[in-house]
């Protein structure tokens, strides 16, 4: 599966991305071929749980770095047209550049062979660009509920009190921030700076207040 994002400039400049889904990569890579920021233990996330022994690279640094050095010279400010086409439907949106590449790293990301994000390829597979908050909470919550079903399934045992989610959106946090000091490293314009600063506030906002969140849109369900 294949999901595309294409970027549009009023100066008639297009970045283009298409990411596969099913993407594999070998654990160790030909350093030559890949900027320094992106070997494991280039601020290696103090959670992460591979071994530098055995990968040389952090996947979620190798999908993105493309990315990041298209958008090394735009502004997380300026507008753009974004198409955004899926298998199934296609989206547009004319917004600034740091809506469109939050949506985008947000996909690489969940897509990546990190095993810290592992748990969020379901809801990558069915990407919803340009989620709001709501959307985010919506869509993460019954996420994590389906993945319990299948856990009672296998053990009988099902949180219905969200200890794990929460406790997911605390290692995001951390493997957002470690990232961030990634990136810092890569480009010099504010686009990719204030898209993971924005990662980072929304999983730190999640995780102390999912139970508000929740509240919130209960009204729906009544």
């Amino acid at each position: 599966m294949f999901i595309e994002y294409i970027f549009t400039q009023d100066d008639g400049k297009v970045l283009q991305y298409k990411i596969d889904f099913d993407r594999t990569r070998k654990h160790t890579l030909d350093e030559k071929h890949y900027p320094n920021w992106a070997q494991l233990d280039f601020h290696q996330c103090t959670n992460c749980p591979l071994k530098i022994e055995e990968y040389s690279h952090c996947p979620v640094a190798i999908d993105a770095h493309e990315i990041v050095l298209g958008f090394k010279e735009i502004l997380s400010c300026k507008e753009v047209d974004i198409h955004v086409i899926t298998p199934e439907r296609a989206y547009f949106k004319r917004t600034d550049a740091q809506t469109g590449l939050r949506a985008l790293i947000g996909f690489v990301m969940a897509s990546s062979a990190c095993p810290v994000l592992s748990h969020m390829r379901g809801m990558a597979y069915y990407h919803l660009p340009f989620a709001s908050l709501d959307e985010t909470v919506f869509r993460m919550t019954s996420s994590y509920l389906l993945q319990q079903y299948y856990v009672y399934k296998k053990s009988g045992q099902f949180d219905l009190e969200f200890e794990g989610l929460k406790n997911r959106f605390k290692e995001m946090q951390t493997l957002n921030y470690h990232f961030l000091e990634r990136i810092r490293a890569a480009c010099d314009a504010d686009s990719n700076l204030n898209v993971l600063a924005t990662l980072f506030t929304i999983s730190s906002m999640l995780s102390l207040s999912l139970e508000r969140h929740l509240n919130e849109i209960e009204y729906l369900f009544e």
